[in-house]
């Protein structure tokens, strides 16, 4: 019997049977999460943009001021307060600096801003559905 390729690659799990492979790691991904506030409530984004997209994700996360933090995540000239949000910006792109910070919401100005709003109005795309 001729077997016919399949559309998906494939690999063999520890039993010996073909399973689709893992998908390939997002070219660029960035993580935004806000804690804090009188409820002390948690919410997260996620961007994984299509390849084609990236481009203009990349130069987000590139006019972010990252090399004015120190390593405490401090830096920035604002100071948590009381019941206040901070937030945690993640963010990884294909050959580029994986970075990661936490930002008091008073220092969330300027391109931390600009990012963290582009994060959180984000859509991903319906499956099968291409943005143009």
């Amino acid at each position: 019997m001729e077997q016919t390729p399949s559309a998906e690659p494939e690999e063999r799990g520890g039993d010996g049977a073909e399973r689709p492979a893992a998908p390939a790691a997002a070219r660029v991904q960035i993580e935004v999460s806000r804690t804090g506030g009188f409820a002390g409530l948690t919410r997260r984004w996620t961007v994984q943009p299509a390849d084609d997209e990236a481009p203009r994700w990349l130069a987000l996360i590139d006019r972010c001021p990252w090399d004015e933090i120190s390593v405490d995540g401090k830096g920035v000239g604002a100071k948590p307060v009381p019941d206040g949000f901070v937030w945690r910006i993640r963010a990884r792109g294909e050959g580029a600096e994986a970075h990661d910070v936490e930002l008091p919401d008073a220092a969330l100005t300027g391109a931390w801003r600009e990012l963290v709003d582009a994060v959180r109005s984000w859509k991903a795309p319906a499956r099968g559905d291409h943005r143009s």
